[in-house]
């Protein structure tokens, strides 16, 4: 995936020394049903059988919680049970030859539910979020002028802010239409999973068996998403960060599958000088994030954390505008 045409270097060069950092926290603040829960209901209306099966093949509790990280847990062993009965003996009697194929087809019939059928329920429930009649009475100080990094499929910084596309680098793409390609997906290397192809193949192995472990082995590559390849596709954008003396998270959580961007955006600022303001939902959430920069090789004293009041509605802030 790359950066769209109009936000190159030339582009770049026009943007003020200021990034920010723009997480699903944004949406929601805003009012926007953007959480996983929210898919989960969704799928409760248009979807039940799939979302069953998902939570069959997956623990329900990580799934909803940390639903892209969880997607690396698939319970291969489980499929394997469904379709062992579509894996009949070479010896029945009542043998045809679409039985050299029934047992890989269910697999794919399950491994294609869990990665093009979610994909499609998953963008088609990003198309149909609408922002609330309210949600201008929550929008904060923003420099439009700015360079603009968004982990979300939507586009509320376009509609309700009014920046322009070209400063926007949609990370992990936008939901346009139903064809749009959206970025899901795990953090798991694939290369550092246990291949089935390699756990159970030897000579007496079914070859119908061997073809369904390397469909079941495939998922793991088809839902990773490669932060390196995003990185290394995009490599121009984050070198043109190098003037950017200030960075504002706002509605991120540092997920883990998110942590490569933000070292690759410190290879190129001046991390001893820049400045970090961050917006967090807890108090607590403090320890937490100071974690993640201690980690990112920040100096604390370069990072400043503004939590969401929980006072009425009306009067959330994602943060406190006047210590910026």
């Amino acid at each position: 995936m790359k950066i769209p045409e109009t936000l190159n270097k030339e582009t770049m060069k026009n943007l003020n020394n200021r990034l920010y950092i723009i997480g699903n926290g944004f949406d929601q603040h805003h009012g926007q049903k953007s959480g996983y829960l929210d898919f989960k209901k969704y799928l409760e209306d248009k979807d039940t059988d799939l979302l069953e099966k998902l939570e069959k093949l997956f623990t329900s509790d990580s799934l909803w919680g940390d639903f892209e990280e969880t997607l690396a847990y698939l319970d291969t062993d489980q499929i394997v049970d469904e379709c062992l009965n579509f894996l009949f003996p070479y010896s029945d009697d009542d043998w045809s030859d679409a039985y050299h194929h029934d047992y890989q087809y269910e697999v794919q019939r399950r491994i294609d539910t869990m990665t093009v059928d979610l994909k499609n329920l998953f963008t088609e429930w990003i198309l149909q979020l609408k922002l609330p009649c309210d949600a201008i009475e929550k929008k904060i100080e923003l420099k439009k002028d700015s360079a603009f990094i968004s982990f979300n499929y939507t586009d509320t910084l376009e509609r309700l802010y009014g920046v322009a596309q070209k400063n926007i680098f949609y990370i992990h793409n936008k939901a346009i239409d139903k064809e749009s390609t959206l970025i899901l997906g795990h953090s798991r290397d694939p290369n550092k999973i246990k291949k089935l192809e390699e756990l159970y193949n030897n000579e007496d192995t079914d070859v119908r068996v061997a073809e369904g472990n390397r469909i079941l082995d495939s998922y793991f590559e088809d839902t990773y998403k490669s932060t390196n390849k995003t990185i290394q596709e995009n490599n121009e954008f984050f070198k043109s960060l190098r003037s950017v003396s200030e960075i504002y998270v706002l509605g991120h959580s540092f997920s883990k599958v998110d942590i490569p961007y933000f070292q690759e955006i410190i290879k190129y600022i001046d991390k001893e000088v820049t400045k970090w303001k961050v917006s967090i939902r807890k108090r607590k959430d403090i320890v937490n994030r100071e974690e993640v920069f201690r980690h990112l090789g920040i100096n604390i004293s370069l990072v400043e954390f503004n939590s969401i009041t929980n006072v009425d509605s009306k009067q959330l802030k994602l943060f406190n505008t006047a210590n910026f």
